[in-house]
Protein backbone atom coordinates (compact mmCIF):
# COMPACT_ATOMS: atom_id res chain seq x y z
CA UNK A 1 0.00 0.00 0.00
CA UNK A 2 3.07 2.10 0.85
CA UNK A 3 3.96 2.23 -2.95
CA UNK A 4 0.16 2.87 -4.13
CA UNK A 5 0.46 5.93 -1.61
CA UNK A 6 3.96 7.08 -2.99
CA UNK A 7 3.26 6.34 -6.81
CA UNK A 8 0.22 8.49 -6.49
CA UNK A 9 1.54 11.25 -4.93
CA UNK A 10 3.98 11.55 -7.58
CA UNK A 11 1.62 11.21 -10.01
CA UNK A 12 -0.55 14.18 -8.68
CA UNK A 13 2.73 16.56 -8.04
CA UNK A 14 4.23 15.57 -11.82
CA UNK A 15 1.95 17.88 -13.68
CA UNK A 16 2.01 20.69 -11.19
CA UNK A 17 6.20 20.66 -11.74
CA UNK A 18 5.78 20.56 -15.30
CA UNK A 19 3.36 23.15 -15.45
CA UNK A 20 6.21 25.65 -12.80
CA UNK A 21 7.36 26.78 -15.98
CA UNK A 22 4.25 28.19 -17.14
CA UNK A 23 3.48 29.94 -14.24
CA UNK A 24 6.52 31.86 -13.91
CA UNK A 25 6.25 35.26 -15.22
CA UNK A 26 9.28 35.82 -17.93
CA UNK A 27 9.74 39.48 -17.17
CA UNK A 28 7.21 42.33 -18.54
CA UNK A 29 8.75 43.55 -21.21
CA UNK A 30 12.81 43.39 -22.61
CA UNK A 31 15.25 45.93 -20.43
CA UNK A 32 15.26 49.55 -22.28
CA UNK A 33 18.57 51.08 -21.12
CA UNK A 34 20.31 47.79 -18.92
CA UNK A 35 23.67 47.82 -19.44
CA UNK A 36 23.10 44.15 -19.90
CA UNK A 37 20.26 44.28 -21.84
CA UNK A 38 20.93 42.95 -25.43
CA UNK A 39 19.27 45.87 -26.66
CA UNK A 40 22.01 48.16 -25.39
CA UNK A 41 24.56 45.51 -26.25
CA UNK A 42 23.85 45.52 -30.12
CA UNK A 43 23.42 49.52 -30.08
CA UNK A 44 26.93 49.95 -28.46
CA UNK A 45 28.50 47.21 -30.63
CA UNK A 46 26.79 48.90 -33.77
CA UNK A 47 27.95 52.62 -32.91
CA UNK A 48 31.46 50.76 -31.88
CA UNK A 49 32.07 49.24 -35.26
CA UNK A 50 30.94 52.39 -37.30
CA UNK A 51 33.42 54.18 -34.47
CA UNK A 52 36.35 51.85 -35.91
CA UNK A 53 35.34 52.21 -39.76
CA UNK A 54 35.28 55.99 -39.66
CA UNK A 55 39.00 56.37 -37.13
CA UNK A 56 40.29 54.37 -39.48
CA UNK A 57 38.94 55.38 -42.52
CA UNK A 58 39.77 59.02 -41.25
CA UNK A 59 43.33 58.01 -40.40
CA UNK A 60 43.79 56.29 -43.78
CA UNK A 61 42.40 59.63 -45.59
CA UNK A 62 44.79 61.89 -43.38
CA UNK A 63 47.85 60.01 -44.40
CA UNK A 64 46.84 59.89 -48.14
CA UNK A 65 46.42 63.40 -47.94
CA UNK A 66 48.63 64.56 -46.03
CA UNK A 67 51.40 64.72 -48.85
CA UNK A 68 49.19 67.12 -50.30
CA UNK A 69 48.53 68.84 -47.45
CA UNK A 70 52.50 69.53 -45.97
CA UNK A 71 54.84 67.10 -47.91
CA UNK A 72 54.63 69.07 -51.07
CA UNK A 73 53.85 72.24 -49.95
CA UNK A 74 56.97 72.33 -47.88
CA UNK A 75 59.03 70.41 -50.97
CA UNK A 76 58.08 73.56 -53.21
CA UNK A 77 59.17 76.05 -49.81
CA UNK A 78 62.42 74.62 -49.95
CA UNK A 79 62.84 74.51 -53.38
CA UNK A 80 62.00 78.74 -53.77
CA UNK A 81 64.25 79.13 -50.96
CA UNK A 82 67.09 76.86 -52.49
CA UNK A 83 66.22 78.78 -56.04
CA UNK A 84 66.30 82.64 -54.18
CA UNK A 85 69.44 81.30 -52.32
CA UNK A 86 71.33 80.24 -55.43
CA UNK A 87 70.09 83.04 -57.71
CA UNK A 88 71.85 85.78 -55.03
CA UNK A 89 74.85 83.14 -54.96
CA UNK A 90 75.22 83.40 -59.21
CA UNK A 91 75.54 86.88 -58.52
CA UNK A 92 77.74 87.27 -55.90
CA UNK A 93 79.86 84.77 -57.88
CA UNK A 94 80.34 87.06 -60.89
CA UNK A 95 80.34 90.45 -58.52
CA UNK A 96 81.42 89.31 -55.08
CA UNK A 97 84.18 91.67 -55.06
CA UNK A 98 82.43 94.75 -56.08
CA UNK A 99 81.05 97.00 -52.77
CA UNK A 100 77.37 96.32 -52.34
CA UNK A 101 76.99 93.62 -54.15
CA UNK A 102 75.26 91.17 -52.10
CA UNK A 103 72.64 93.82 -51.00
CA UNK A 104 71.79 94.70 -55.22
CA UNK A 105 72.03 91.45 -55.74
CA UNK A 106 69.55 90.56 -52.65
CA UNK A 107 67.67 93.64 -53.73
CA UNK A 108 67.04 92.82 -57.06
CA UNK A 109 65.98 89.32 -56.36
CA UNK A 110 63.88 89.50 -53.85
CA UNK A 111 62.34 93.34 -53.81
CA UNK A 112 63.30 94.54 -57.54
CA UNK A 113 62.43 98.09 -59.07
CA UNK A 114 63.85 99.68 -62.25
CA UNK A 115 66.99 97.69 -63.56
CA UNK A 116 70.19 99.90 -63.71
CA UNK A 117 73.25 98.07 -65.08
CA UNK A 118 76.53 98.74 -63.32
CA UNK A 119 79.14 98.63 -66.25
CA UNK A 120 78.55 98.18 -70.18
CA UNK A 121 80.81 95.01 -70.27
CA UNK A 122 79.27 93.31 -67.68
CA UNK A 123 75.70 94.05 -69.36
CA UNK A 124 75.06 90.74 -70.77
CA UNK A 125 75.36 88.47 -67.69
CA UNK A 126 73.21 91.02 -65.73
CA UNK A 127 70.66 90.60 -68.47
CA UNK A 128 70.87 87.09 -68.25
CA UNK A 129 70.69 87.14 -64.44
CA UNK A 130 67.40 89.11 -64.59
CA UNK A 131 65.66 86.81 -67.17
CA UNK A 132 66.19 83.74 -64.46
CA UNK A 133 64.72 86.38 -61.81
CA UNK A 134 61.55 86.81 -64.19
CA UNK A 135 61.53 82.89 -64.23
CA UNK A 136 61.37 82.92 -60.53
CA UNK A 137 58.27 84.65 -60.24
CA UNK A 138 58.57 85.95 -56.26
CA UNK A 139 56.26 89.31 -56.16
CA UNK A 140 53.44 87.19 -54.30
CA UNK A 141 55.98 85.65 -52.30
CA UNK A 142 56.49 86.63 -48.51
CA UNK A 143 60.65 87.08 -48.31
CA UNK A 144 62.75 88.38 -45.79
CA UNK A 145 66.58 88.40 -46.18
CA UNK A 146 68.14 88.98 -42.50
CA UNK A 147 71.05 88.99 -40.47
CA UNK A 148 72.22 86.33 -38.68
CA UNK A 149 71.51 88.58 -35.38
CA UNK A 150 67.40 88.60 -36.52
CA UNK A 151 67.55 91.98 -38.39
CA UNK A 152 66.18 92.19 -41.09
CA UNK A 153 68.04 93.74 -44.49
CA UNK A 154 65.94 93.25 -47.50
CA UNK A 155 62.28 92.00 -47.77
CA UNK A 156 59.62 92.00 -50.54
CA UNK A 157 56.83 94.40 -50.43
CA UNK A 158 54.52 91.94 -49.69
CA UNK A 159 55.26 92.00 -46.21
CA UNK A 160 53.80 94.84 -44.08
CA UNK A 161 55.32 95.99 -40.92
CA UNK A 162 53.33 93.71 -38.80
CA UNK A 163 54.32 90.60 -41.17
CA UNK A 164 58.04 91.72 -40.55
CA UNK A 165 57.74 91.85 -36.88
CA UNK A 166 55.88 88.23 -37.14
CA UNK A 167 58.86 87.23 -39.21
CA UNK A 168 61.78 88.53 -37.46
CA UNK A 169 60.42 86.80 -34.06
CA UNK A 170 60.48 83.42 -35.78
CA UNK A 171 64.22 83.88 -37.40
CA UNK A 172 66.02 80.78 -36.35
CA UNK A 173 69.21 80.09 -37.63
CA UNK A 174 69.58 75.80 -37.82
CA UNK A 175 72.36 74.66 -35.70
CA UNK A 176 72.90 71.76 -38.27
CA UNK A 177 73.32 73.82 -41.59
CA UNK A 178 69.65 72.45 -42.82
CA UNK A 179 66.69 74.79 -42.93
CA UNK A 180 63.74 74.81 -40.34
CA UNK A 181 59.93 75.02 -41.76
CA UNK A 182 56.95 75.71 -39.37
CA UNK A 183 53.48 76.42 -39.46
CA UNK A 184 52.74 80.52 -38.20
CA UNK A 185 50.01 82.50 -37.66
CA UNK A 186 48.76 86.22 -39.29
CA UNK A 187 45.55 87.51 -38.99
CA UNK A 188 43.89 84.36 -38.36
CA UNK A 189 45.53 82.77 -41.36
CA UNK A 190 47.91 79.99 -41.42
CA UNK A 191 51.17 80.92 -43.08
CA UNK A 192 54.24 77.89 -43.89
CA UNK A 193 57.37 79.77 -42.94
CA UNK A 194 61.08 78.25 -44.02
CA UNK A 195 64.20 80.04 -42.19
CA UNK A 196 67.12 78.49 -45.29
CA UNK A 197 70.55 79.33 -44.03
CA UNK A 198 72.74 81.53 -46.54
CA UNK A 199 76.53 81.88 -45.40
CA UNK A 200 79.03 84.05 -48.44
CA UNK A 201 82.26 83.01 -49.12
CA UNK A 202 83.80 85.38 -46.72
CA UNK A 203 81.50 83.06 -43.62
CA UNK A 204 79.00 85.84 -43.01
CA UNK A 205 75.54 84.10 -42.05
CA UNK A 206 72.18 85.17 -43.16
CA UNK A 207 68.61 84.07 -43.21
CA UNK A 208 66.59 83.75 -46.17
CA UNK A 209 62.82 83.41 -44.91
CA UNK A 210 60.21 82.52 -47.56
CA UNK A 211 56.73 82.81 -46.62
CA UNK A 212 53.35 81.18 -48.02
CA UNK A 213 49.77 80.53 -47.81
CA UNK A 214 48.15 77.82 -48.82
CA UNK A 215 46.05 77.41 -51.71
CA UNK A 216 42.53 77.14 -52.02
CA UNK A 217 42.70 73.61 -52.49
CA UNK A 218 44.72 72.68 -49.71
CA UNK A 219 42.84 75.00 -47.43
CA UNK A 220 39.84 72.95 -48.14
CA UNK A 221 41.32 69.89 -47.76
CA UNK A 222 42.20 71.13 -44.24
CA UNK A 223 38.59 72.35 -43.85
CA UNK A 224 37.11 69.05 -44.99
CA UNK A 225 39.73 66.78 -42.04
CA UNK A 226 38.54 69.02 -39.08
CA UNK A 227 35.22 68.57 -40.32
CA UNK A 228 35.35 64.71 -40.54
CA UNK A 229 36.74 64.88 -36.49
CA UNK A 230 34.33 66.88 -35.54
CA UNK A 231 31.45 65.45 -37.24
CA UNK A 232 32.53 61.76 -36.11
CA UNK A 233 31.46 62.11 -32.54
CA UNK A 234 27.97 63.50 -33.60
CA UNK A 235 27.35 60.77 -36.47
CA UNK A 236 28.20 58.36 -33.62
CA UNK A 237 25.78 59.99 -31.33
CA UNK A 238 23.27 59.66 -34.45
CA UNK A 239 24.34 56.28 -34.90
CA UNK A 240 23.80 54.87 -31.20
CA UNK A 241 19.72 56.11 -31.68
CA UNK A 242 19.94 53.97 -35.23
CA UNK A 243 21.53 51.55 -33.55
CA UNK A 244 18.55 51.56 -30.59
CA UNK A 245 15.77 51.46 -33.55
CA UNK A 246 17.62 47.98 -35.23
CA UNK A 247 17.86 46.33 -32.11
CA UNK A 248 14.61 46.86 -30.92
CA UNK A 249 13.18 45.95 -34.58
CA UNK A 250 15.42 42.98 -34.00
CA UNK A 251 14.03 41.83 -31.19
CA UNK A 252 10.52 42.48 -31.62
CA UNK A 253 10.02 38.77 -31.89
CA UNK A 254 11.22 38.39 -28.06
CA UNK A 255 8.71 40.98 -26.85
CA UNK A 256 6.16 38.81 -29.06
CA UNK A 257 7.78 35.13 -27.32
CA UNK A 258 7.34 36.77 -24.07
CA UNK A 259 3.90 38.55 -24.34
CA UNK A 260 2.66 35.41 -25.22
CA UNK A 261 4.36 33.12 -22.77
CA UNK A 262 2.69 35.12 -20.26
CA UNK A 263 -0.53 34.18 -21.10
CA UNK A 264 0.07 30.62 -20.92
CA UNK A 265 -0.67 28.94 -18.05
CA UNK A 266 -2.17 25.09 -16.91
CA UNK A 267 -5.60 26.15 -17.87
CA UNK A 268 -4.86 27.62 -21.32
CA UNK A 269 -2.03 26.12 -23.64
CA UNK A 270 -3.75 27.88 -26.63
CA UNK A 271 -1.66 31.08 -26.69
CA UNK A 272 1.10 30.89 -30.25
CA UNK A 273 3.26 33.69 -31.36
CA UNK A 274 2.18 34.84 -34.14
CA UNK A 275 3.64 34.25 -37.30
CA UNK A 276 5.48 37.17 -39.12
CA UNK A 277 8.29 37.65 -41.20
CA UNK A 278 11.25 38.69 -38.90
CA UNK A 279 13.70 37.24 -40.70
CA UNK A 280 15.23 33.02 -40.96
CA UNK A 281 16.82 33.13 -37.35
CA UNK A 282 13.94 34.39 -35.89
CA UNK A 283 11.45 33.04 -37.52
CA UNK A 284 13.25 29.60 -36.57
CA UNK A 285 13.25 30.83 -32.35
CA UNK A 286 9.21 31.30 -33.06
CA UNK A 287 8.35 27.98 -35.10
CA UNK A 288 10.67 26.32 -32.22
CA UNK A 289 8.78 27.81 -29.40
CA UNK A 290 5.34 27.32 -31.01
CA UNK A 291 6.09 24.08 -31.12
CA UNK A 292 7.44 23.18 -27.68
CA UNK A 293 4.10 24.88 -26.29
CA UNK A 294 2.56 22.25 -29.01
CA UNK A 295 4.13 19.54 -27.43
CA UNK A 296 3.29 20.55 -23.92
CA UNK A 297 -0.16 20.76 -24.69
CA UNK A 298 -0.10 17.51 -25.97
CA UNK A 299 1.73 16.35 -22.81
CA UNK A 300 -0.77 18.32 -20.76
CA UNK A 301 -3.64 16.81 -22.29
CA UNK A 302 -1.84 13.09 -22.04
CA UNK A 303 -1.40 14.03 -18.69
CA UNK A 304 -4.71 15.04 -17.96
CA UNK A 305 -6.43 11.66 -19.45
CA UNK A 306 -3.94 9.48 -18.18
CA UNK A 307 -4.30 10.94 -14.41
CA UNK A 308 -8.09 10.22 -14.93
CA UNK A 309 -7.62 6.74 -16.53
CA UNK A 310 -4.99 5.75 -13.36
CA UNK A 311 -7.85 6.88 -10.85
CA UNK A 312 -10.05 4.84 -12.78
CA UNK A 313 -8.36 1.70 -12.71
CA UNK A 314 -7.06 2.38 -9.20
CA UNK A 315 -10.42 2.84 -7.54
CA UNK A 316 -11.83 0.05 -8.60
CA UNK A 317 -9.22 -2.35 -7.02
CA UNK A 318 -9.05 -0.37 -3.79
CA UNK A 319 -13.08 0.07 -3.66
CA UNK A 320 -12.94 -4.01 -3.69
CA UNK A 321 -10.16 -4.28 -1.35
CA UNK A 322 -12.30 -1.68 1.11
CA UNK A 323 -15.26 -3.56 0.53
CA UNK A 324 -14.08 -6.87 1.49
CA UNK A 325 -12.45 -5.52 4.53
CA UNK A 326 -15.40 -3.69 5.87
CA UNK A 327 -17.47 -7.03 4.78
CA UNK A 328 -14.94 -9.37 6.97
CA UNK A 329 -15.19 -7.17 10.04
CA UNK A 330 -18.80 -6.75 10.17
CA UNK A 331 -19.25 -9.96 12.43
CA UNK A 332 -17.23 -12.86 13.82
CA UNK A 333 -16.96 -15.24 10.72
CA UNK A 334 -14.98 -18.98 10.60
CA UNK A 335 -11.30 -18.79 9.13
CA UNK A 336 -12.57 -19.72 5.38
CA UNK A 337 -14.36 -16.78 5.03
CA UNK A 338 -11.47 -14.28 6.40
CA UNK A 339 -9.15 -16.38 4.08
CA UNK A 340 -10.99 -15.89 1.02
CA UNK A 341 -11.54 -11.89 1.41
CA UNK A 342 -7.23 -12.12 2.20
CA UNK A 343 -7.15 -13.73 -1.11
CA UNK A 344 -9.36 -11.16 -2.93
CA UNK A 345 -7.45 -8.38 -1.31
CA UNK A 346 -4.61 -9.71 -2.23
CA UNK A 347 -5.28 -10.14 -6.07
CA UNK A 348 -5.99 -7.02 -6.28
CA UNK A 349 -3.38 -5.93 -4.58
CA UNK A 350 -1.37 -7.48 -6.99
CA UNK A 351 -3.36 -6.20 -9.79
CA UNK A 352 -2.81 -2.69 -8.39
CA UNK A 353 1.06 -2.83 -8.14
CA UNK A 354 1.10 -4.83 -11.62
CA UNK A 355 -0.39 -1.51 -13.10
CA UNK A 356 1.86 0.80 -11.22
CA UNK A 357 4.98 -1.09 -12.59
CA UNK A 358 3.39 -0.66 -15.71
CA UNK A 359 2.69 2.73 -15.13
CA UNK A 360 6.12 3.56 -14.29
CA UNK A 361 7.91 1.60 -16.73
CA UNK A 362 5.87 3.43 -19.85
CA UNK A 363 6.67 6.65 -18.38
CA UNK A 364 10.34 5.37 -18.55
CA UNK A 365 9.80 4.87 -21.84
CA UNK A 366 7.99 8.39 -22.94
CA UNK A 367 10.74 9.96 -20.86
CA UNK A 368 13.94 8.11 -19.79
CA UNK A 369 15.20 6.62 -22.75
CA UNK A 370 18.83 6.41 -20.93
CA UNK A 371 17.17 3.01 -19.24
CA UNK A 372 17.67 1.43 -22.62
CA UNK A 373 21.10 -0.32 -23.32
CA UNK A 374 21.23 -0.75 -26.85
CA UNK A 375 23.77 -3.47 -28.97
CA UNK A 376 24.34 -5.46 -31.77
CA UNK A 377 22.35 -8.94 -31.09
CA UNK A 378 21.68 -12.00 -33.84
CA UNK A 379 17.96 -11.76 -33.68
CA UNK A 380 17.94 -15.44 -34.51
CA UNK A 381 19.67 -16.87 -31.41
CA UNK A 382 17.12 -14.30 -29.30
CA UNK A 383 14.44 -15.12 -31.11
CA UNK A 384 15.18 -19.03 -30.59
CA UNK A 385 15.14 -18.33 -26.91
CA UNK A 386 11.89 -16.89 -26.94
CA UNK A 387 10.44 -19.57 -28.67
CA UNK A 388 11.98 -22.06 -25.98
CA UNK A 389 10.16 -20.01 -23.37
CA UNK A 390 7.11 -20.35 -25.44
CA UNK A 391 6.90 -24.32 -25.35
CA UNK A 392 6.97 -24.51 -21.83
CA UNK A 393 4.39 -22.00 -21.56
CA UNK A 394 2.20 -23.36 -23.95
CA UNK A 395 2.44 -26.83 -23.23
CA UNK A 396 0.92 -26.05 -19.54
CA UNK A 397 -2.08 -24.54 -21.69
CA UNK A 398 -2.33 -27.21 -24.15
CA UNK A 399 -1.09 -25.30 -27.07
CA UNK A 400 1.14 -26.29 -29.62
CA UNK A 401 3.73 -23.37 -30.70
CA UNK A 402 5.41 -23.47 -34.28
CA UNK A 403 8.25 -21.81 -35.13
CA UNK A 404 9.43 -20.63 -38.87
CA UNK A 405 12.66 -18.36 -38.74
CA UNK A 406 15.54 -18.05 -41.43
CA UNK A 407 18.65 -19.74 -40.94
CA UNK A 408 21.71 -17.45 -40.31
CA UNK A 409 22.20 -14.49 -38.16
CA UNK A 410 19.86 -11.64 -38.33
CA UNK A 411 21.75 -8.50 -36.64
CA UNK A 412 19.66 -5.76 -35.03
CA UNK A 413 20.65 -2.93 -33.14
CA UNK A 414 18.65 -2.94 -30.08
CA UNK A 415 18.03 -3.55 -25.99
CA UNK A 416 17.22 -7.33 -25.28
CA UNK A 417 15.71 -6.88 -22.03
CA UNK A 418 12.99 -4.41 -23.49
CA UNK A 419 12.69 -6.55 -26.84
CA UNK A 420 12.35 -9.75 -24.94
CA UNK A 421 9.27 -7.76 -23.10
CA UNK A 422 7.63 -6.84 -25.86
CA UNK A 423 6.99 -10.04 -27.41
CA UNK A 424 6.29 -11.88 -24.47
CA UNK A 425 3.69 -9.72 -24.03
CA UNK A 426 2.25 -10.51 -27.54
CA UNK A 427 3.18 -14.05 -27.11
CA UNK A 428 0.98 -13.84 -23.65
CA UNK A 429 -2.07 -12.17 -25.39
CA UNK A 430 -1.73 -15.23 -27.86
CA UNK A 431 -1.47 -17.74 -25.60
CA UNK A 432 -4.80 -16.65 -23.26
CA UNK A 433 -7.29 -16.29 -26.21
CA UNK A 434 -6.07 -19.77 -28.14
CA UNK A 435 -8.10 -22.45 -27.33
CA UNK A 436 -6.25 -25.77 -25.92
CA UNK A 437 -5.29 -27.65 -28.54
CA UNK A 438 -4.71 -24.93 -31.34
CA UNK A 439 -1.63 -23.70 -32.67
CA UNK A 440 0.35 -20.41 -32.02
CA UNK A 441 2.73 -19.37 -34.45
CA UNK A 442 6.15 -17.46 -34.14
CA UNK A 443 7.28 -16.20 -38.12
CA UNK A 444 10.04 -14.48 -38.96
CA UNK A 445 11.57 -13.07 -42.27
CA UNK A 446 13.87 -10.22 -43.70
CA UNK A 447 12.63 -8.09 -46.64
CA UNK A 448 15.38 -6.03 -47.32
CA UNK A 449 16.59 -3.99 -44.48
CA UNK A 450 13.40 -4.59 -42.79
CA UNK A 451 12.44 -7.70 -40.18
CA UNK A 452 9.19 -8.87 -39.83
CA UNK A 453 8.30 -10.49 -36.72
CA UNK A 454 4.61 -12.27 -37.14
CA UNK A 455 2.84 -13.91 -33.47
CA UNK A 456 -0.35 -15.25 -35.04
CA UNK A 457 -2.89 -16.56 -32.82
CA UNK A 458 -6.35 -18.85 -33.23
CA UNK A 459 -8.41 -16.93 -31.06
CA UNK A 460 -11.93 -15.21 -31.86
CA UNK A 461 -10.08 -12.25 -33.70
CA UNK A 462 -11.03 -8.62 -33.15
CA UNK A 463 -13.75 -6.85 -34.97
CA UNK A 464 -12.28 -3.81 -37.30
CA UNK A 465 -13.48 -1.15 -35.21
CA UNK A 466 -11.90 -2.09 -32.07
CA UNK A 467 -8.01 -2.72 -33.90
CA UNK A 468 -7.42 1.22 -33.33
CA UNK A 469 -7.77 0.74 -30.13
CA UNK A 470 -6.30 -2.21 -28.90
CA UNK A 471 -2.90 -0.18 -28.41
CA UNK A 472 -4.66 2.90 -26.25
CA UNK A 473 -3.91 2.76 -22.06
CA UNK A 474 -6.25 0.69 -20.49
CA UNK A 475 -8.32 -1.08 -23.07
CA UNK A 476 -9.33 -4.15 -22.85
CA UNK A 477 -11.50 -5.99 -25.35
CA UNK A 478 -13.57 -8.06 -22.37
CA UNK A 479 -13.24 -6.10 -19.04
CA UNK A 480 -13.78 -9.19 -16.98
CA UNK A 481 -10.54 -10.65 -17.93
CA UNK A 482 -7.60 -9.90 -15.67
CA UNK A 483 -4.96 -7.55 -16.77
CA UNK A 484 -4.28 -3.93 -16.51
CA UNK A 485 -4.90 -3.23 -20.46
CA UNK A 486 -1.28 -1.76 -20.98
CA UNK A 487 1.04 -4.37 -22.24
CA UNK A 488 0.38 -3.72 -26.12
CA UNK A 489 0.61 0.10 -25.24
CA UNK A 490 4.01 -0.94 -23.55
CA UNK A 491 4.88 -3.29 -26.51
CA UNK A 492 4.08 -0.36 -29.19
CA UNK A 493 6.13 1.81 -27.22
CA UNK A 494 8.95 -0.75 -27.22
CA UNK A 495 8.71 -0.90 -30.91
CA UNK A 496 9.05 2.73 -31.86
CA UNK A 497 11.89 3.32 -29.36
CA UNK A 498 13.64 0.51 -31.72
CA UNK A 499 12.80 2.80 -34.97
CA UNK A 500 9.91 -0.22 -35.83
CA UNK A 501 6.46 -0.66 -35.53
CA UNK A 502 3.28 -2.75 -35.01
CA UNK A 503 0.32 -3.62 -37.23
CA UNK A 504 -2.70 -5.88 -36.57
CA UNK A 505 -4.78 -7.76 -39.10
CA UNK A 506 -7.54 -9.90 -37.68
CA UNK A 507 -10.82 -11.90 -38.70
CA UNK A 508 -13.46 -12.41 -36.14
CA UNK A 509 -14.19 -15.88 -35.56
CA UNK A 510 -10.74 -16.72 -36.86
CA UNK A 511 -7.67 -15.21 -34.97
CA UNK A 512 -4.87 -12.52 -35.33
CA UNK A 513 -1.57 -11.33 -36.31
CA UNK A 514 0.42 -8.96 -34.51
CA UNK A 515 3.23 -7.81 -36.91
CA UNK A 516 6.56 -6.51 -35.44
CA UNK A 517 8.59 -4.72 -38.36
CA UNK A 518 12.24 -3.92 -36.78
CA UNK A 519 15.24 -2.00 -38.92
CA UNK A 520 17.91 -4.31 -39.72
CA UNK A 521 21.87 -3.68 -39.55
CA UNK A 522 22.98 -3.19 -43.11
Amino acid sequence: MKRVKFFLQALSSFPSRILAFSRKPLGRSLPKAKANSIKFQISILYTSILGVILIVFSGVLYIILSHSLYVEPDYKLKQKAQEISQTIRTYLDIRGGVPGALEFAATKTIAPETVKLSRWWMGGFERRWFKRLDKLDLRRDFINFASFDEVSIIHSKTLTDDMLELFEAHIRFPSDGESILKSITYNKKKLRLINYPFVTKDGHKYIIQVGIAPNPTVLLLQNWLRSIVVSIPVVLLLTSFVGQMFAKRILAPLNEITATAQKITHEDLSSRVPAKQFGVEMDGVIDAFNDMIDRLEKSFKHIENFSSQVAHELKTPLSIIRGESELALRRERDPREYKNAIKVNLEESERMLKTIDDLLLLTKLDYQHKVFRFEDIDFTEFFKEIYGQTQILATKKKIRAKLNIPEGPIMIHADKLHLRRLFFNLIDNALKITPAGRNVYLLAKCEGLKLRVSIVDAGPGIAEADIPKIFEKFFRLDMREPGTGLGLNIALSIAKLHKGNINVSSKVGEGSTFLVTLPVLS
